[in-house]
């Protein structure tokens, strides 16, 4: 009689839970293909069953979210937030609630939180800084946050000493020089100012300002100092954000002035899916060199380059760049200025802890000459490879401490020129 009584209870608990189970998949299904008020209607009659589960929740509240639903999708990502704390992914959803519901403080101060990270990728960034010029223009005021960075540096081959021993010019063979290493102190800082252009009308104009130097403690003849100037204007409209940005450049070697450029960059971002964009832009650059040995390197420059972002996770992406580059002289017959460039590269980034985070970053580039060397007799050549890997560690909300190794090689058949380098840095990022 017990087994009797224990069937009748056990089976419809199954039953419920299967149901529950089919449920769940068919509201997964609905929100992978964008039917968010199917998804969210399944989803909903279900959650009881389902309030430990992230994907879960992240799927309501989201759903919630696409049809206008704000304080259950808020509920959601509270619970989701309260799951999985470091799902930068879900703070960020979270951040766009707070907006939508005119809780503008909240939201500021939830943006500046995933704003604070510097795993994100720009585009995000880009985001997050149109929110908030959003929010500057709700509340009547400018909004201004900065970045400084101090790093201490090893680096291996300063002067890009030649991979070998010696090269050949004809039949005579010369020795070439060797790889000196130093240590340097880097600094960088950027300071951006946004504001919103109307109310209702999608756009925003930024302001950025960027400084960044390297002092080695003996090879003074490498030191630099760069800084420059972007003014742009970003337009939104539900799912492309476009943005043209100009710029003016200014770079000093070993505290002389060196190169001027200016530059005009539009910019387009498409949001294909909740987990893909695509990111193009076409950038055109004069390079005006300001020593009198170098005024017949001034070039222009010209570059394409498209990048397709993948969501991972709420916490991880990865995206993959491919770059066109022309570059041509305006002047002069050197050698060494007209070229074409094409590369590939791809950054996997990992938000792994709320204290933890990982990046990882390869470049393939290869580099042609158009000019012919009558002392090489060839034209040149380059192909260059790039690793590195990074580590994030926050010691503080606003207070990043990082760790990153990198390595490059290049070969080319010219010798001379190919190299090697290894460069270790550690030091922090601060958030204002």
């Amino acid at each position: 009689m017990k087994k009797v009584l224990l069937f009748i209870l056990v089976i419809p608990m199954y039953i419920l839970a299967m149901d529950s189970k089919k449920t769940f998949s068919k509201g997964i299904t609905a929100y992978n293909a964008k039917d968010f008020e199917t998804a969210y209607t399944l989803l909903y009659k279900d959650y009881f069953n389902n309030l430990s589960s992230v994907k879960f929740n992240f799927a309501l509240g989201r759903s919630a979210f696409e049809t206008g639903r704000y304080e259950t999708a808020l509920a959601a990502f509270e619970r989701v937030e309260m799951l999985a704390p470091n799902n930068l992914r879900n703070k960020l959803e979270k951040a766009r609630i707070y907006f939508m519901l005119k809780m503008y403080e909240d939201a500021e101060l939830a943006f500046k939180e995933v704003l604070d990270n510097p795993l994100i990728p720009i585009n995000v960034r880009n985001n997050i800084e149109f929110y908030l010029s959003k929010i500057t223009g709700i509340q009547k005021k400018s909004y201004t946050y900065a970045t400084i960075s101090l790093d201490s540096l090893y680096d291996s081959n300063v002067n890009y000493g030649s991979l070998n021993k010696t090269y050949q010019i004809g039949s005579n063979v010369y020795p070439t020089e060797k790889e000196r290493s130093d240590s340097a102190i880097q600094a960088s800082a950027k300071l951006i100012n946004i504001y919103d252009i109307g109310q209702s009308n999608g756009y925003a104009l930024k302001n950025q300002f960027t400084f960044y130097s390297k002092d080695y403690k003996h090879e003074n003849n490498y030191d630099i100092s760069f800084l420059s100037y972007s003014p742009s204007l970003l337009y939104k409209y539900t799912r492309y954000t476009t943005e043209l940005i100009l710029g003016l450049d200014t770079l000093k070697l070993n505290k002389k002035s060196h190169l001027n450029t200016y530059y005009i960059l539009p910019r387009l971002e498409y949001l294909h899916t909740n987990i893909h964009r695509s990111i193009l832009h076409f950038k055109y650059q004069e390079k005006h060199f300001q020593q009198k040995k170098h005024l017949d390197s001034d070039a222009k420059h010209y570059e394409i380059k498209y990048g397709l972002q993948h969501i991972m996770t709420p916490r991880s992406y990865i995206q993959t760049n491919v770059t066109g580059i022309r570059e041509s002289k305006v002047k002069g017959t050197r050698i060494d200025v007209d070229y074409n460039e094409y590369r590939i590269d791809t950054v996997y980034s990992n938000q792994l802890t709320p204290t933890y985070g990982i990046e990882l970053y390869g470049e393939i580039k290869k580099r042609n000459y158009k000019d012919y060397s009558s002392l090489f007799q060839s034209k040149k050549q380059n192909l260059s490879k790039t690793m590195s890997i990074k580590v994030n560690a926050k010691i503080l909300q606003t207070l990043q401490l990082h760790l990153k190794a990198y390595y490059n090689r290049v070969d080319s058949n010219q010798d001379f020129f190919s190299y090697e380098k290894h460069v270790i840095t550690l030091g922090f990022t601060k958030t204002f």
